[in-house]
């Protein structure tokens, strides 16, 4: 089947289906500690390979004919792609959320700087949602390229490199922004272990 044909929404709803299977696969093994790398690297391609048809079938689905610039249908893939590995990377933080209280020592605070304890579930879920905010700057960049149509300028360059930028920015800072919530929530548990070697006692 041509990816011309795949217009029927039906086709999108299977495949966020498939991604939504895989991506609690590997939480729920990711949570329960039987993650290996092989593991992770295949239900990352999977997972991948998954948005990346779901991002061509949506876009297709919304691509709108009549329209110079095919703004729907960008705006289609970029929902499709880069939608479905950011809502796969939260559901794997939600699992990684709920490993980190079940093993409260795979993260501690050492001497004021954190330690965290190496886990296949948190490089799988970093690597996903890091692909899914680039994608999603550059289908942003992408869609406004669109909307500006003919027009040029450096004002209109700017707009388009803008989300792009943007991006890279929130690559830069969702990491912190990620373990400043794990660390909140086994703080409010109980669970947080601060060691301090340098105290006498």
């Amino acid at each position: 089947m041509a990816i011309e044909t795949w217009d029927s929404p039906y086709i999108v709803i299977w495949l966020c289906l498939g991604v939504l299977a895989t991506v609690l696969t590997l939480g729920v093994r990711g949570y329960s500690g039987k993650l290996n790398r092989l593991e992770v690297g295949f239900y990352g391609v999977v997972i991948g390979g998954l948005a990346i048809l779901n991002g061509a079938a949506l876009g297709q689905t919304m691509y709108d004919k009549k329209a110079k610039y095919n703004v729907l249908g960008v705006l289609g893939n970029t929902l499709g792609l880069s939608g479905s590995l950011l809502v796969s990377g939260f559901i794997l933080l939600i699992f990684y959320r709920y490993r980190v209280v079940k093993h409260p020592d795979e993260i501690i605070v050492k001497n004021g700087d954190l330690e965290i304890s190496v886990s296949y579930l948190l490089s799988g879920l970093s690597t996903i949602l890091w692909l899914g905010i680039i994608l999603g700057g550059i289908g942003v960049g992408h869609i406004i390229m669109g909307l500006v149509g003919d027009r040029k300028g450096l004002l209109i360059a700017s707009t388009v490199l803008l989300p792009l930028i943007v991006a890279i920015w929130l690559m830069t800072k969702y990491s912190k922004w990620m373990f400043k919530y794990i660390v909140w929530v086994l703080r409010r548990k109980g669970l947080l272990q601060v060691v301090d070697e340098n105290d006498p006692e």
